[in-house]
């Protein structure tokens, strides 16, 4: 998929190193790779397009790596995750804004692709595939306008809602455009390949050993499903979205 530089589509991927559950994480090494250069290579088609949104709390590794990388990058709010996206993509001058969290390392970009298509041809305020989830937990997208994200920078005000940012708008669906896209079969309760915790983490080596860094969306659903004693590595956390709790 080739974006038309006039769009100003940036992928705003957030990050930090202090995550509670898995210090760190984004920085683990995967055979002398990093989790989050994982996910970067495999959406190398629009790596230009990337944006590193780095929390202000021990931003050192992460913009050396970015240095390193030639990613772009930008540090804002620690806690003011919401205003920190905004800021972003002011500073960015973006237009559109694909939102990805950093622990979904083995995202498939044909997903990406399928989000930021429909978004283009409706003319969508928001699209997403977490409104209502099929996918397995590891493919989170988020796509909104620059329009969309101010006014929900400017209307949310709990610190729940600041530090998620986009719940606001999911509780407020019927104020906007939106749409949901997802998968023919719903695997989302089934099993689970982002990380956030040391058995997330263990699960992932096990995929990316077998099948490599860049296997696809449907190779991974195979494999999990073939490999029943692999996929139940992780199964106490499958379904939990822990930041969606107070949702």
């Amino acid at each position: 998929m080739k974006l038309d530089k006039k769009l100003n589509l940036n992928i705003i991927i957030q990050a930090r190193l202090d995550s509670n559950r898995l210090k760190g994480k984004i920085l683990k090494k995967i055979n002398d790779k990093e989790i989050i250069l994982i996910m970067i290579e495999r959406l190398k088609k629009f790596k230009s397009n990337i944006i590193i949104n780095i929390s202000k709390k021990n931003p050192d590794r992460i913009i050396k790596f970015c240095k390193k990388n030639k990613i772009k990058y930008f540090v804002g709010s620690d806690n003011n995750v919401l205003k920190r996206y905004y800021d972003c993509a002011t500073k960015f001058k973006s237009k559109i804004i694909v939102r990805i969290p950093s622990d979904c390392p083995l995202i498939d970009p044909k997903i990406v692709e399928k989000g930021i298509k429909l978004f283009l041809r409706k003319k969508y305020a928001y699209i997403s595939n977490i409104i209502y989830p099929t996918y397995i937990d590891g493919n989170d997208v988020e796509i909104f306008d620059y329009k969309t994200l101010k006014l929900i920078n400017y209307n949310a005000k709990s610190k729940f809602d600041k530090e998620h940012v986009t719940t606001f708008l999911r509780r407020n669906l019927d104020n906007y455009k939106y749409k949901n896209f997802g998968s023919n079969k719903n695997l989302s309760k089934k099993y689970r390949y982002t990380i956030d915790y040391p058995e997330d983490l263990f699960l992932i080596k096990k995929i990316i050993n077998k099948l490599g860094f860049y296997c696809n969306y449907s190779k991974i659903c195979n494999f999990l499903i073939k490999n029943k004693k692999i996929s139940k590595i992780n199964k106490k956390y499958i379904g939990k979205m822990w930041y969606q709790k107070n949702f």
